[in-house]
């Protein structure tokens, strides 16, 4: 039996892909594991955040440096491409005051069910607990995939099998050393992205909860800049945390400084004058007078006082350049992503087709893509999907459905 399509994966990106096709035809999607969307349904906290509101000429740079180099997909299958597929679908979404897009119910459980009802609509059977150990091309030009010790041909094979991020959900990297190994696919070096980042000797367990917008941050080692960014800041029981540390995340490494300005873009000179200036023209405590100057949280300005013996330059340095050093950067199981993937190089981003394997496509994190946390790695898994499925209903005789 030779199938017209087998994706491999159920995750975001190959459920996606099997929505999406034009018309029925004759595929299968190969499961590691005994359950679809593991992931999917994870996301958001249970909600799923499935894209982010905007233009989407704003998400390209939410990709890092291989942002450019999939405008193609992004622009033609956009985040309101996306929300009209949903919609058609039966499943309205809302977009939040952060431009962070949900379902409109803020279950992903309804889209699951909307993926998995259209796949199976378009054709697509579901072999779960079929981990796959070997894929190769035959002399008759067939995709022949091994998993489970059994043996499946089709004319288009989709690679869908996530990252290294959250292994028990079968999102485990296994299928890299074997596209390595047995096709010759460069493979672009992994790690964890969108984690947690711990600190050693971390002082705001008390505030819990407090966050911050606009700070900047900075990544040393060994006295050296290694990266920087702006944005919001979120203090937790254990650590440092919001969206700010977890897309920075895959810069850190432990043993680093990293360094923060709560009052970015002000520096430690124009901090001193304005709190000397305050503490000259009124009365009363520290905090509370900082509060009204700076508009930071008074509790934690407290701290900081405390911290800094209530010295003006001493609070006026830690209020510019907070210095922590990294005690650890969370691995795979705590990382909502992974950063690296197969290399761009490979692929058409047009049609998410490799270059040197005709009928061979990969999409979503498998790639060396990873977004920004707030949506942008869902809406890649489904605008690589979609690119990927309308290429292959062309490739299957069929008109193009976009």
């Amino acid at each position: 039996m030779t199938y017209d399509c087998i994706i491999i994966g159920a995750g975001a990106s190959g459920l996606f892909c099997s929505a999406t096709f034009a018309k029925t035809v004759h595929g299968l999607i190969l499961e590691k594991t005994k359950h679809p969307g593991t992931k999917l349904l994870m996301s958001g906290g249970g909600q799923c955040n499935v894209t982010h509101d905007g233009s989407i000429k704003d998400f390209v740079g939410c990709y890092g440096k291989n942002g450019s180099k999939i405008r193609s997909c992004l622009y033609k299958y956009n985040n309101q491409h996306l929300r009209e597929f949903l919609h058609d679908g039966g499943v309205d979404t809302i977009a939040r005051e952060d431009g962070k897009v949900f379902p409109k119910s803020m279950a992903a459980s309804d889209i699951l069910k909307l993926l998995l009802s259209k796949s199976q609509k378009n054709g697509f059977a579901i072999q779960y607990e079929s981990p796959v150990s070997h894929i190769k091309k035959t002399a008759e030009g067939l995709w022949q995939v091994t998993a489970a010790e059994k043996t499946y041909l089709c004319t288009h094979l989709v690679i869908a099998t996530g990252g290294c991020s959250y292994p028990t959900t079968g999102s485990d990297g296994s299928l890299f050393p074997i596209l390595r190994k047995s096709l010759g696919i460069e493979i672009a070096p992994l790690h964890p992205a969108l984690s947690p980042v711990n600190v050693a000797d971390y002082p705001y367990r008390e505030i819990s909860g407090v966050s911050f917008r606009n700070v900047c941050l900075s990544v040393w080692r060994n006295e050296k800049k290694m990266a920087e960014a702006s944005g919001d800041l979120l203090f937790t029981h254990d650590n440092l945390s919001g969206p700010l540390m977890l897309n920075l995340s895959k810069e850190i490494r432990q043993g680093d400084t990293i360094k923060l300005n709560y009052l970015y873009p002000e520096d430690k000179n124009t901090v001193i004058e304005k709190i000397s200036a305050a503490l000259k023209n009124s009365r009363g405590s520290l905090p509370k007078l900082l509060s009204k100057e700076l508009l930071l949280p008074k509790s934690f300005l407290q701290l900081v006082a405390d911290r800094s013996g209530n010295r003006t330059k001493e609070i006026a340095a830690n209020l510019t350049g907070d210095t922590f050093l990294v005690a650890s950067v969370a691995g795979y199981n705590k990382a909502m992503v992974t950063s690296g993937g197969i290399s761009l190089t490979e692929i058409n981003s047009k049609r998410m087709e490799l270059k040197r394997y005709p009928g061979l496509y990969a999409i979503g994190e498998v790639l060396d893509i990873d977004g920004f946390t707030g949506g942008y790695n869902l809406q890649f898994a489904y605008s690589s999907a979609r690119a990927a499925s309308s290429s292959i209903t062309e490739g299957l005789g069929t008109r193009r459905e976009d």
